[in-house]
């Protein structure tokens, strides 16, 4: 039985779009954190609102976190699969740089911009070339 030319770490590639979510959830978290916590008054329900706000701004930035790195394992190992099986060879090395920047993004969120254009990039063109 023929090895297919696909691969399983697609799917890891398609998690792209998620890390920059996550970090936009959680830059919105702190945001409300923040104007609740240096706001003049604070009652009950204001404490309860911010406790929830920044656990919020904590797992969404965690989980943002995991799945970039998700994101960049995969690349680079779809990349190398599909180098090794012959049906497309990607150059590796830049796609794992752009699988850092994917992850340096979820910490400085105007890197999204380019680490999500690229990623979209590669994405569409495997989707061209792998059968």
């Amino acid at each position: 039985m023929s090895e297919p030319s696909d691969t399983d770490w697609r799917y890891g590639v398609y998690l792209f779009p998620l890390p920059p979510l996550l970090s936009l959830l959680a830059a919105g978290g702190m945001g409300g954190f923040v104007s609740l916590t240096s706001s003049g008054s604070f009652s009950d329900a204001d404490a309860l609102i911010a406790l929830a706000a920044f656990l919020l701004t904590v797992v969404a930035s965690w989980l943002a976190i995991i799945f970039a790195l998700a994101v960049a394992v995969s690349s680079v190992m779809d990349a190398r699969t599909l180098a090794e099986r012959g049906s497309w060879s990607p150059n590796q090395y830049a796609l794992g740089a752009v699988g850092l920047l994917h992850l340096a993004a979820t910490q400085l969120l105007p890197l999204s911009l380019l680490s999500t254009a690229l990623l979209a990039a590669y994405v569409y063109r495997r989707r061209q070339r792998v059968p």
